[in-house]
Formats: structure tokens, C-alpha cells, sequence
């Protein structure tokens, strides 16, 4: 995949059914930890409230921008990209949509948001599954390296799912 085949868009009120979509799709939903897409209206406002022009200054303030692909005739939307805020780092989290997977498109999109993150701070780091090879795998070729920490995430159908810290070195 080349750099100039994708940009991250920030995101607008208009761009929500797009954003919508992306979370509805099975292998988001799956390591996420959900059992079914969100909810249409309750959703919306979430999603309002991390457009990229909204506030991100205090911990667990949240950025959302689109991954636009440009390589078919008309612009696509096939994924997204979030940062969040936390008291002495950024976060990235990242998802493509299946039918677009295995394409290099999730690598250089966590590429262009490290540039994102980086005006933030310079501690940026990604939460993966332990079984999302794929991720791990995205991660290590940004220059990100796994860490022995963990996080335990909540899971919408009750129990919980271990997430590991990966930062970027150097």
C-alpha cells in the first residue's frame, strides 16, 4: 500500500452512517469484545462527542478520524482511526473493515496517526488482543514493542478481555 493511497479525514456530523458502518462490521465488533453492533441513536452521540474538532486536552478525550482509500475510482471509507488523551500518553486505536484487510491499509493509517499523536506527546501506544496476530503485527511495523502490561476491558456480554500495551520505541 503506498502513503499517497490513503488519508486520514477528520471526521464530521455528516460522516456518521460511514463511521456507523465501520463499527457494525463483524471483525470490529468481534475485537471489541461485543456481541452486537451498537445501538444507531446512542452510538450517534458518542460518536459526536470525539468528532476532531472536539476538545482533547483532559484524559480520555477522544479523536476520531476516517481511513479514506483513494486507489478505487471513487474514495472509499474502510476504516477508522481513534486517539485518546491519557495523563501522559496518546493512545491509537484502529480498525479496517474486513473486505479491506491483509491490504497494508491498517499499517499506514497507524502510521499517519502517529504523526497525529506525536503533536500530543511523544509516550504514544496501541492495546491489542494477545490472539490479534494482525494487529501485533501492524504494531511491530511502526516501531511499536510489546510490553509485559495489561489491561483488563470490560466486555458489553459480561466478563472481561486482557489488552497488551504495546509503545513505540524510540
Amino acid at each position: 500500500m503506498n502513503s499517497s493511497d490513503i488519508e486520514l479525514i477528520e471526521t464530521s456530523k455528516e460522516l456518521y452512517d460511514q463511521y456507523f458502518a465501520i463499527r457494525s462490521d463483524r471483525t470490529d465488533i468481534y475485537w471489541n469484545g461485543y456481541d452486537s453492533p451498537p445501538d444507531y441513536d446512542s452510538f450517534r452521540e458518542i460518536y459526536l462527542s470525539r468528532l476532531s474538532s472536539a476538545r482533547f486536552t483532559e484524559p480520555e478525550d477522544r479523536r476520531l478520524y476516517l481511513i479514506k482509500l483513494k486507489t478505487d475510482a471513487e474514495p472509499k471509507t474502510v476504516g477508522f482511526v481513534q486517539l485518546i488523551k491519557h495523563s501522559d500518553s496518546v493512545e491509537i486505536g484502529y480498525t479496517v473493515v474486513e473486505e479491506y484487510q491483509r491490504r497494508g491499509i491498517a499499517t499506514e493509517a497507524l502510521r499517519l496517526a502517529i504523526s497525529l499523536a506525536k503533536e500530543h506527546s511523544e509516550n504514544i501506544c496501541v492495546k491489542i488482543r494477545d490472539d490479534n496476530i494482525a494487529s501485533q503485527s501492524v504494531a511491530k511495523k511502526n516501531g511499536f514493542v510489546s510490553t509485559s502490561a495489561t489491561e483488563p476491558r470490560n466486555l458489553s456480554g459480561g466478563g472481561t478481555m486482557l489488552l497488551r500495551i504495546y509503545v513505540l520505541s524510540g
